[in-house]
């Protein structure tokens, strides 16, 4: 389910010989990878049990081939994009400012017709004669949302194209990053936050509203973060009933306003192999479920990006800290990490007891839903106990 594959699309062809079949089986595979149908190299296999072990062999290189001449595109058309990149109007949208920036788009503020609505802007900075497949890569992510309407979950109101560029119009939300409100809280020992240390790639930038997010989280610190959780697991419970994943939950995707209102933005389709994720950056990498790298992808893969995000702010910590991307790859792989109490004594034992039921390294042994989840953030919140996922029980510390 769960997440834009492509079932149904293994018709047996008809074909010869073994060469043929397997020639054809691969390029089929190839075009759904190319028009980012996440096709499963297992859903194959098993379609065609004959050739399982050549499929489950030959179609992780094709991916990464493909991946590769994707990065050397996506590369080269980097270079193009000044660092002053500006447009002051798209379709009926007057760009005021640019907010924010990150490897594939940058965000605006904007005022859309003649009312002057305050909205955001997502533009991908290239036009689709250069890359037909990023274009389409970029449009595809935005229907994901388009069909989300949930107060935890930040809008797309549009997909539109002018001038050549591809661009969504969307809710903008008087917020800030987590990730920019992770460094400031990682500032309370050494002094005083100052604003022009921030530099979000991702998310809505309003600073001042940064000291007033900070206190909010400081006050009561454990609840807060149980709140922000609850939160998510909401706003992912309701997207996971609609079919769609996030697939990219991290701080800079996660924006919080001065009364603690937590918005999801940045959901994406879903990629996968082994080849392609160890080339990724350590930035990208961070948060991704084990199982991504076989693209066995689901409800519960969120929810471990979601527990990732929760020991960060729990630890002030990363959960893996390794600098390299195969280093990173591996201890995703082995699940092993150093319990948050062991970090910090001062987080409450039913807090981490929620943290870890996200983070097993086998889904099964996870929180299988994020409806689940929400239970244990709510009876912690209320000071009850919660079970783990090892079924034994620690007390409720929510206050």
């Amino acid at each position: 389910m769960h997440s834009e594959t492509s079932s149904g699309i293994i018709d047996r062809p008809e074909a010869t010989s073994e060469r043929m079949t397997l020639e054809v089986l691969a390029s089929r595979f190839v075009e759904e990878h190319r028009r980012w149908l996440n096709p499963s190299i297992e859903a194959y296999a098993n379609a065609c049990p004959e050739y399982a072990d050549e499929i489950r062999e030959s179609f992780p290189v094709l991916i990464a081939m493909e991946e590769w001449k994707t990065n050397q595109e996506f590369t080269r058309l980097r270079k193009q994009i000044p660092a002053d990149f500006m447009i002051s109007q798209l379709g009926n949208c007057r760009i005021l400012k640019e907010i924010s920036r990150n490897r594939t788009s940058i965000l605006y503020a904007a005022v859309q017709g003649p009312h002057k609505r305050k909205v955001a802007v997502r533009l991908l900075p290239w036009k689709s004669e250069c890359s037909l497949r990023l274009h389409e890569r970029f449009l595809r992510e935005a229907c994901l949302v388009f069909r989300l309407r949930h107060p935890n979950i930040i809008s797309v109101e549009s997909t539109e194209a002018a001038q050549g560029y591809a661009y969504a119009v969307m809710q903008l939300v008087p917020g800030i990053s987590l990730d920019q409100v992770l460094r400031g809280l990682t500032q309370k020992q050494t002094g005083t936050v100052y604003q022009d240390q921030f530099e979000p790639q991702v998310g809505y930038l309003f600073e001042e509203q940064l000291p007033q997010v900070l206190e909010v989280f400081r006050q009561n610190y454990w609840r807060s973060i149980a709140t922000l959780g609850l939160q998510a697991a909401n706003a992912l419970r309701f997207a996971h009933s609609r079919g769609t994943l996030h697939c990219d939950l991290r701080p800079g995707n996660f924006i919080l306003n001065q009364d603690g209102h937590c918005w999801l933005t940045g959901f994406c389709l879903p990629q996968h192999l082994e080849g392609t994720f160890r080339q990724q950056r350590v930035q990208s990498l961070l948060n991704q479920p084990p199982e991504r790298i076989q693209g066995d992808v689901d409800e519960r893969s969120d929810l471990y990006s979601l527990g990732c995000v929760l020991y960060e702010l729990a630890t002030l910590s990363p959960i893996f800290k390794d600098k390299s991307s195969n280093a990173l790859v591996e201890q995703i792989l082995s699940g092993s990490y150093t319990r948050p109490r062991e970090i910090n004594r001062e987080i409450p034992a039913a807090l981490e007891n929620i943290i870890i039921g996200c983070l097993d390294r086998s889904k099964q042994n996870r929180y299988q839903s994020a409806d689940e989840l929400s239970v244990s953030l709510v009876r912690f919140l209320n000071s009850r106990a919660v079970k783990s996922r090892m079924n034994s029980e620690s007390n409720g510390c929510g206050k």
